[in-house]
């Protein structure tokens, strides 16, 4: 087993190099004649029209537009779609799909027989891998998810270490997740909120298609221009716990979501869900721990 570099170390590979990671992840195969027709009637995404290899990424809502889980949807061949997402949103998701699929010619299964490795960094592109290839970012840093067979993985991560990738921890990632502000599931998306709040509907939600769970009080909101609150990222003086309440001049104005510290940061990092109308820079209170907006 590759020993892994410091955490400094591995902080700098992903933001001048390249940095190989096993994220932790939950995979969702939804396979039949109707899959296609069965995941449009339910998910906020376009999925008609997709190439094979092509992944959207989608959002299941309860009928109030809360979000039970984001899965990333990619097509694997004609009628056969791999959902992949947090582990935590696996069991809901199953449930939820199964109680919609009634007479569809649809099979939903929790699968552990694919992987997900991840290639992050300015190099990450030039590292050539087999496997089905989805082209993104971290913030500002290019990243290349890779979906291959579980029984693969080990050779792909080795074969990316023999091109130059530095092995990295999933920490690693969640903190510069963390400050970067995206959003993730089971930490910052939850029941708690509708997309508009945690600011997923630009890439997650098609208002072209047809209907789908939770699309009317979506597209209400989205219609009004704009939810009253949203995530934002915060520089902490201290560690803070999750939920921890959000005050600016004793009014209740968020909650943290999300935190990175050391050994990542000597200044920790935070995501809080806040109101818009806070202006960047100011400090919040969190109990006795200050939290300054980043802009």
């Amino acid at each position: 087993m590759t020993p892994l570099p410091s955490p400094a170390d591995q902080l700098q590979a992903l933001r001048t190099a390249v940095g190989v990671v096993e994220p932790s992840r939950g995979f969702v195969l939804v396979e039949g004649a109707d899959a296609e027709k069965f995941l449009q009637n339910l998910l906020s995404q376009e999925l008609r029209g997709m190439a094979v290899g092509e992944a959207r990424q989608a959002l299941f809502l309860t009928p109030k537009a809360r979000v039970i889980a984001d899965p990333r949807v990619t097509l694997l061949a004609e009628g056969r779609f791999l959902l992949e997402l947090d582990p935590v949103g696996v069991d809901a998701l199953v449930r939820g799909l199964t109680r919609y699929r009634m007479g569809a010619k649809v099979a939903i299964d929790a699968t552990t027989d694919w992987s997900l490795v991840s290639l992050i960094g300015p190099e990450a592109e030039g590292v050539a891998t087999d496997g089905v290839r989805i082209v993104g970012l971290l913030g500002e840093l290019p990243r290349v998810d890779v979906l291959v067979p579980a029984d693969q993985r080990e050779a792909l991560v080795a074969a990316a270490i023999a091109a130059g990738a530095t092995p990295v921890e999933p920490a690693a990632i969640e903190a510069l997740r963390i400050e970067t502000g995206a959003v993730r599931l089971g930490h910052d998306v939850d029941e708690r909120w509708m997309p508009a709040e945690v600011g997923l509907v630009e890439t997650t939600v098609s208002f072209e298609k047809g209907c789908f769970i939770g699309q009317e009080p979506v597209t209400r909101l989205h219609r009004r221009g704009h939810a009253n609150r949203g995530p934002r990222r915060l520089s902490l003086n201290a560690a803070a716990e999750l939920g921890t309440t959000l005050e600016l001049d004793g009014k209740d104005v968020g909650v943290i979501t999300s935190v990175a510290a050391a050994p990542w940061f000597t200044e920790p990092r935070a995501i809080g869900i806040v109101r818009i109308d806070v202006p960047d820079g100011s400090v919040l209170t969190a109990g006795p721990i200050t939290a300054t907006v980043l802009a």
